[in-house]
């Protein structure tokens, strides 16, 4: 997806940057999830034919002088060798950072989330953002790096610093036993918080980091001089209150009635049901940087209503229908999402089966979650095929055309739908212990033999999940056609 400059020489991509819309991410230490596993949650939002894919890369051995060109024209030096990882993401590619990937050492890059337009004024005039510095992909060209997420995240940091950043997205970095969110400021200017073992973060599309202790290196990094340059450029008045990081440099959206919730109200409406006790309100526009959940969360909460899946659901915010009370209103769900995913990591097994990339292609209410394990081989082609325009191969687009039938006759028709992928889930979590033993059993006996089975069974489910999907597809055309009679 980026083009290696050497010896060899492929086509750069071209930049998605103007396809940059909003998402929403979950981010859960180990202490606070059911089993000790790192939970990590992404919905990307973007134009609903920015087809979806899985793919798996080898670790690779670099020739000197190789060079990573982004999509900006800016070219650093590659390595000596490369990690090996998989990733979901848009057939454009990931140099622009629309993509979920997990390396060898099961650190992974969790998504990001657009924060361009919360970056208030001042922050713009006197921290520029950099036409010719870092895209987005450049999480992807740190994780094939790093062996742990904090080394992701500094080295993410030092690239930001050194060569500028052409716009700001936050960025979850986990591990087995970290989890970190970093965001910019502006174009040199950045900060990363690790997440507590027992909280989560929600994070939409507006600057979160809060108060930063520069002192405490186990739990914060920033960009150099952080303080110091806030408050030479007038950004910050330390007499005016500590240091804020979203607060110097965000805000754009507060007090415009059209968008001042439209970020907080989706992180109120997750945190409202992972941490009831905390009687958050809706009509405010800062929450807790993280908090503990009132109950331990699992992958089927992630993929429920409850986060994934949630539109305000039984509030007066519910955006469903679409002509509804809600309808001005930005839910997580969102029917052009172009993938969902949860992302499991855990330190107590091999990454081969330890780490899981449950991934959904299109929109959450009308797709289903199917486990991908690291060892995996390779994915079913019709999951590698994505292109803009429909195309009968591609399991992306399988799964499009389900969000399409249903979303303007929601009502009618997600009951048809929904369950059904519901009930396949449920299946998948209620085998995965027994899965993963086998898995393990072999892989201390052959541990080809342990990636060939996780191989056939994650295939076995893309390949019937899509049958269903087209099963769903026509029987949906029948009875909306039944439905737009009575109409």
């Amino acid at each position: 997806d980026f083009a290696i400059i050497g010896v060899k020489n492929p086509t750069p991509i071209r930049s998605t940057a103007n396809d940059n819309t909003e998402c929403f991410m979950l981010l859960a230490g180990k202490d606070a999830t059911a089993d000790g596993s790192i939970l990590l949650a992404h919905n990307n939002d973007l134009r609903g034919n920015n087809a979806s894919l899985i793919a798996k890369y080898p670790r690779q051995k670099h020739e000197a002088g190789e060079i990573v060109k982004f999509p900006s024209g800016l070219e650093i030096p590659q390595v000596e060798e490369t990690y090996e990882w998989i990733v979901l993401k848009i057939y454009k590619g990931f140099a622009e950072g629309d993509a979920i990937a997990i390396n060898e050492y099961q650190v992974c890059i969790a998504g990001g989330v657009a924060l361009g337009s919360d970056v208030n004024d001042k922050a713009k005039e006197v921290d520029p953002m950099v036409k010719t510095g870092l895209t987005g992909g450049v999480r992807y060209i740190a994780l094939q790096r790093s062996k742990t997420a904090r080394e992701c995240v500094e080295l993410i940091g030092q690239l930001y610093s050194k060569y500028g950043i052409t716009y700001p997205s936050g960025v979850g970095v986990a591990d087995p036993n970290e989890v970190w969110y970093i965001e910019p400021g502006g174009g040199h200017t950045w900060a990363a918080v690790r997440i507590p073992d027992n909280c989560y973060w929600a994070q939409a599309n507006a600057l979160r980091i809060g108060e930063i202790n520069p002192e405490d290196t186990e739990n914060f990094i920033c960009s150099p001089n952080l303080f110091e340059y806030a408050q030479e450029k007038g950004l910050w008045d330390p007499e005016e209150g500590p240091f804020n990081f979203a607060r110097v440099f965000g805000g754009k959206k507060l007090g415009n009635p059209a968008t001042e919730y439209y970020d907080s109200r989706r992180v109120w409406d997750v945190m409202r049901v992972l941490s009831p006790s905390l009687k958050l309100n809706p009509n405010v526009t800062e929450f807790p940087m993280y908090a503990v959940p009132g109950e331990k969360i699992t992958i089927q909460k992630l993929i429920s209503k409850d986060v994934l899946r949630t539109y305000y659901d039984g509030t007066i915010y519910n955006t469903y229908p679409l002509e509804g009370p809600g309808s001005g209103e930005r839910a997580v769900a969102v029917q052009n999402c172009v993938h969902t995913n949860v992302v499991q990591l855990r330190n107590w097994l091999p990454a081969d089966i330890g780490a899981v990339l449950w991934a959904g292609l299109s929109a959450p209410l009308t797709t289903v979650y199917i486990p991908y394990y690291f060892g995996i081989i390779e994915t079913p082609n019709a999951y590698q095929v994505a292109g803009p325009e429909y195309d009968p191969k591609s399991a992306f687009w399988a799964f499009r055309t389900l969000a399409s039938l249903v979303t303007p006759y929601y009502a009618n028709l997600i009951e048809d739908v929904l369950p059904v992928w519901e009930d396949f889930e449920s299946n998948e979590l209620g085998l995965q212990e027994a899965v993963e033993k086998t898995a393990l059993d072999l892989y201390k006996k052959d541990k080809n033999l342990a990636k060939n089975f996780l191989t056939a069974y994650s295939s076995g489910l893309s390949s019937k999940a899509l049958d269903i999907a087209h099963r769903l597809a026509d029987e949906l055309r029948s009875k909306i056609a039944e439905l737009s009679y009575k109409w």
